[in-house]
């Protein structure tokens, strides 16, 4: 029998007394459409709980290379052993209860129930990510959101909330898309840029952001004035936009004082229906039937 090295035992020990059974903290998956926010979700919450071994990579993979490690010897590639059997163990019988909870879409259920023998975590995320990023619906999704991210603009769109909340959402969009697409098929960054500018078109304080910047790098004399990053581009973005943000949540305020006046009398104002209307709102890029998930 192998005895445990005292950080073996500490480990259990810390395992057992902060990692508890909470279904909360696991996003439940019922819905294709839901795959892409799922997994990253999934991901975090493992990562954070300190639950990377159940979801790891059935072969070793080189850090280098992102490449599986193949065995000179037998041509083969190499499993992943965990480094800890015993937390290993002691954590993948927690995580099979919580699969079995999360796993709620009819396909996700049956790969889970399919490994129901042999408990094997790793095979069964494997086997989500390998048909839910190379299935129909992924597909289409993907085309949802490139035709969303091309066709919106803020001025047209039905967006009730700050211009900086439309932004960012536009860039979550980006960030999907991004993530259903092999390395050869994903959006360059500049075209990433094209289709934010005309997503701005027509918004007086924000269509001119990336002119602006263009003018005044091509005056001091770059070879390049309009070599410009995504990420860069939404910040600029963001702090043109927060003189808005600011006047909408002072309209809110205001709204809100008046709306509390209101109640004191026994009347609901037209100020205050406005008000719950614009909180039901949220991020709204593209239209409901595509809105992101």
């Amino acid at each position: 029998m192998q005895v445990e090295l005292p950080f073996q035992v500490n480990a259990k020990a810390s395992f057992l007394k902060i990692v508890k059974p909470n279904l909360k903290e696991f996003k439940i998956f019922q819905y294709n459409k839901g795959w892409l926010t799922f997994r990253e979700s999934t991901e975090g919450t493992v990562m954070s709980h300190n639950l990377s071994e159940m979801i790891a990579p059935l072969f070793v993979i080189d850090p280098n290379t992102g490449e599986y490690v193949v065995d000179p010897i037998t041509g083969q590639k190499i499993p992943h052993e965990p480094e800890d059997y015993g937390l290993y163990e002691m954590q993948r019988v927690w995580f099979v209860k919580v699969r079995g909870n999360v796993c709620q879409s009819p396909l996700a259920k049956k790969i889970a129930n399919h490994n129901r023998d042999l408990q094997d975590t790793r095979m069964v995320w494997h086997q989500l990510c390998t048909h839910y990023e190379n299935s129909m619906s992924s597909k289409l999704r993907s085309q949802e959101l490139l035709w969303c991210v091309h066709t919106n603009q803020l001025a047209n769109s039905n967006h009730h909330s700050t211009h900086q909340s439309y932004i960012t959402g536009f860039s979550e969009t980006i960030h999907q898309h991004q993530a259903l697409q092999t390395d050869e098929n994903k959006l360059s960054d500049q075209m990433c840029v094209h289709f934010l500018n005309n997503a701005m078109r027509g918004t007086t304080h924000l269509e001119g952001i990336l002119d602006t910047y263009c003018t005044a790098r091509k005056a001091s004399g770059h070879a390049n004035p309009c070599n410009i990053t995504f990420e860069e581009y939404i910040e600029r973005l963001i702090q043109a936009a927060r003189p808005h943000g600011a006047s909408l949540g002072q309209n809110r305020s205001r709204g809100s004082r008046s709306a509390n006046l209101h109640s004191i009398l026994g009347v609901k104002s037209d100020e205050e229906d406005d008000s719950e209307d614009e909180e039901d709102c949220g991020i709204e890029v593209c239209p409901p039937s595509i809105a992101v998930v």
